[in-house]
């Protein structure tokens, strides 16, 4: 599955993509000016394939890791005390995904989506866009 069709099969909205599409708009005005063509490279579909990496980064290696010892704690003890790791999972999450919205400037369901996105990217092994830094 090539990266636009999956990207259009991930459930984005109109609106979201409106969304995005302003940011890229703005990003690249920022960088290259009004009328300067992009390259490939930097295509709006390159762009949503970024922020879903930028999104997701870390969130999966922190969380799942959590994940399992939330679960080996059932297994162990049964779910005894398992209410105060579940509100802690749940709290961790949420402040993940606020401080997600708050760097991005995106809505908490386009996260998930994104973060759905970089999911789906890892499992068609497409690849996201790297960054150069000067």
């Amino acid at each position: 599955m090539d990266a636009r069709k999956l990207i259009l099969t991930n459930g984005f909205t109109l609106r979201e993509l409106f969304r995005l599409k302003t940011q890229y708009l703005s990003k690249k005005r920022i960088v290259y000016g009004r009328e300067q063509k992009v390259t490939e490279d930097e295509s709006f579909e390159f762009f949503i394939l970024l922020i879903a990496d930028l999104i997701s980064s870390g969130i999966f290696i922190f969380y799942g890791i959590f994940f399992f010892m939330f679960f080996g704690h059932i297994l162990d003890k049964g779910f005894d005390g398992g209410w105060i790791i579940t509100f802690s999972f749940a709290g961790l999450v949420w402040y993940g995904l606020l401080k997600r919205k708050k760097q991005s400037g995106l809505n908490v369901l386009t996260i998930l989506k994104m973060i759905f996105l970089r999911l789906r990217m890892r499992w068609y092994s497409i690849s996201p866009p790297q960054v150069m830094d000067d």
